[in-house]
């Protein structure tokens, strides 16, 4: 997944397989964009800030084939529902 979503906006981009987020250690990588040339110019008009970029990503992870799982159907309780509240009767 992380080659396909900056290619798919059409933006030069690294993956940095050695870099980690301190609060997550474990969590290895970084994808690296580069969104304007060096004259200033983006290189999709349609992204220009970080802030487009991630909320178009978020519109598109969802979608993604490596993301979409079968939707199974929702399980139904069998038996009657039980109020939870039993307890001593005031005298």
């Amino acid at each position: 997944m992380d080659k396909d979503l900056p290619s798919h906006f059409k933006v030069p981009f690294a993956i940095e397989l050695d870099k980690a987020y301190p609060r997550d250690f474990f969590q290895r990588g970084r994808v690296r964009v580069l969104l304007k040339k060096e004259d200033g110019t983006p290189y999709n008009p349609v992204i220009s800030t970080r802030k487009q970029l991630m909320l178009r990503v978020a519109e598109l992870v969802p979608r993604h084939p490596g993301r979409t799982k079968k939707q199974e159907p929702a399980s139904t309780s069998s038996g009657p529902a039980k109020s939870g509240k039993h307890g001593k009767k005031k005298r």
